[in-house]
């Protein structure tokens, strides 16, 4: 009870950081069995499926600190360049645009075919149709996986997924790294990269397929839990490509911010 009471103010707090505050809230309380909801910030407007759970990863991340702060670290052009991997509802890049940066070239990266289907309305609704929205997974190596997907929801995982009574196979693609930069911009380099893949991480720094890391300026990635000679190995791959990390989330001691030291323009 208390949970669900602590989780109903935390959204309340939320729609209010939005736009149209008593529209949204009647949405919210005339059409909870719906699940979907418009939020508006600005001239920003973006889907969310509360019953699929993508309050979590977009309209949170664009109301909440965890990422919000970060951005006071960096220095980075008006006109960005961003790869987000693991996009969800495309929050990130949406907060981007709320923090006042444009969006040169933007490419967003999401597994679940469910969440890439709002990622795509609330990506080409706000951005365009130059942005990339690629429905793959990013791994250390290429290859097909036939995975059960839930509608939606921001912990899913290409090693956790299970079968169930309300999800659907589908057959996709596991990209590497350096394969998302080479389908997702014309000279490999980006501003900002934005990773929360849910424990793949690993496999994709820790083998030899993400070498265009080097081309990356500002890193921002989610490090989930693992043996500690695992987290390290990631660390010290990071460093050997030039990486020094420079904040850890006030909010999420598993995201971090990441500077590349060596990149060049």
């Amino acid at each position: 009870m208390f949970q669900k009471l602590t989780n109903a103010l935390e959204g309340l707090r939320a729609i209010t950081q939005f736009d149209r505050v008593f529209f949204t809230l009647c949405q919210r309380m005339l059409g909870r069995r719906l699940g979907w909801t418009i939020y508006a910030k600005g001239r920003l407007k973006f889907l969310v499926d509360h019953l699929a759970g993508d309050q979590n990863g977009t309209r949170d991340c664009i109301a909440g600190p965890m990422y919000r702060e970060l951005f006071k670290e960096m220095q980075m052009p008006q006109q960005l360049r961003l790869l987000d991997l693991g996009a969800n509802g495309g929050g990130f890049p949406l907060l981007c645009l709320d923090l006042g940066f444009a969006l040169s070239e933007l490419t967003c990266v999401e597994v679940n075919p469910f969440t890439h289907s709002r990622l795509s309305l609330n990506i080409r609704h706000n951005v365009g149709l130059r942005a990339k929205v690629l429905n793959v997974a990013v791994g250390g190596h290429s290859r097909q996986l036939t995975l059960s997907f839930p509608p939606g929801g921001t912990d899913f995982s290409i090693y956790g997924a299970k079968d169930g009574a309300a999800n659907e196979e589908a057959i996709i693609e596991v990209l590497t790294f350096d394969e998302v930069m080479s389908r997702g911009f014309s000279d490999g380099v980006v501003d900002l990269c934005k990773m929360d893949v849910e424990g793949a991480e690993y496999e994709v720094f820790l083998g030899d397929t993400a070498d265009s890391l080097r081309r990356v300026h500002y890193l921002i990635i989610e490090i989930h839990a693992a043996e500690p000679t695992k987290q390290d190995a990631l660390l010290r791959k990071l460093m050997s490509q030039g990486f020094e990390r420079i904040k850890t989330s006030s909010t999420c001691d598993d995201v971090h911010l990441f500077v590349n030291r060596q990149w060049v323009d």
